[in-house]
């Protein structure tokens, strides 16, 4: 059995979603952008990478 790597989302549009990885990764990317497209203007959102000893990693809605 694998176990998985996981970081999950915080905040925002992505809020409760996890990235998932089957091993370690050499680097996370500290920072990941979601756009959201529709018939209005573009929005985007932008996740920082964090650690805390409760939770493991995670991406938190950056504050505008």
């Amino acid at each position: 059995m694998t176990i998985p790597y996981v970081a999950r989302f915080v905040g925002g549009p992505l809020d409760g979603r996890e990235e998932i990885w089957s091993r370690p990764i050499d680097e996370a990317r500290p920072t990941i952008t979601h756009v959201h497209l529709h018939d209005g203007p573009k929005i985007e959102h932008h996740y920082d990478l964090h650690h805390s000893d409760q939770f493991g990693w995670e991406y938190r809605l950056r504050e505008s």
